[in-house]
């Protein structure tokens, strides 16, 4: 019997199931940034093997800084049944020191009614992440590169800031931003937030939240040609 068959097995079984069938795995760098692993990943969700997956999207993590909010994350899923993604952003969400230290990239199912009452197992697969201007990730993306196209260098050779009027509160996506490349010694100014960037519900701004893997039009609207 393979994995498949011994959860759906569980899940028929009226004693024990249905389960919440959930893959933490605790690993970063590639696993969650490469598009062949991330799609592996989402496939083990819309195969019904999972109905959550969450790795982490950063470069590299610390244990001791992530596994508290990782394990209310675990808590409020199974323990006070939240749904996937609130439980997210309830944990990680409320975590600055735990965000900013790794985006967290998280695949999962939900139940969606439509408008003929018939309801239907829709897969997401989004990270979840922390921006940090001083750092090199204007709205969470350590991947963002140089604008010019004869530089394209990556974030952490580059300088960003606030430019213009600042927003605050539900509206601080509205800042625009400007960055010096140490590079190619450009200033790009007045650079509004991506569309496809929406801010996390959080009571803290910085946390964001967008649908992964970047298609080819969002990744060039960040610096990056492939």
């Amino acid at each position: 019997m393979d994995a498949t068959q011994a959860i759906a097995s569980i899940n028929n079984n009226s004693d024990i199931g249905p389960c919440i069938r959930g893959l933490v795995i605790c690993a970063c760098g590639s696993t969650g940034r490469i598009n062949d692993s991330v799609n592996l990943l989402t496939n083990m969700v819309k195969c019904d093997l999972f109905d959550f997956v969450l790795t982490f999207a950063g470069v590299s993590t610390m244990d001791s800084v992530v596994v508290p909010a990782l394990n209310r994350f675990i808590e409020n899923v199974y323990v006070y049944d939240m749904k996937i993604w609130d439980a997210l952003e309830e944990s990680f969400g409320e975590d600055r020191h735990a965000l900013n230290q790794s985006p967290v990239f998280l695949s999962f199912s939900a139940i969606e009614t439509d408008k003929n009452n018939v309801r239907r197992r829709v897969v997401e697969t989004r990270v979840l992440a922390y921006s940090n201007l001083s750092d090199g990730r204007p709205w969470g993306l350590d991947i963002y590169r140089c604008l010019n196209a004869t530089c394209r260098a990556p974030a952490y050779n580059m300088c960003f800031h606030p430019h213009g009027k600042r927003f605050y509160g539900k509206r601080w996506l509205e800042t625009k931003i400007r960055y010096l490349c140490f590079e190619c010694q450009t200033t790009h100014k007045n650079i509004p937030c991506p569309t496809w960037i929406h801010p996390a519900r959080s009571q803290n701004f910085g946390r964001v939240w967008y649908q992964w893997p970047l298609s080819t039009e969002q990744k060039r609207e960040i610096g990056i040609f492939e």
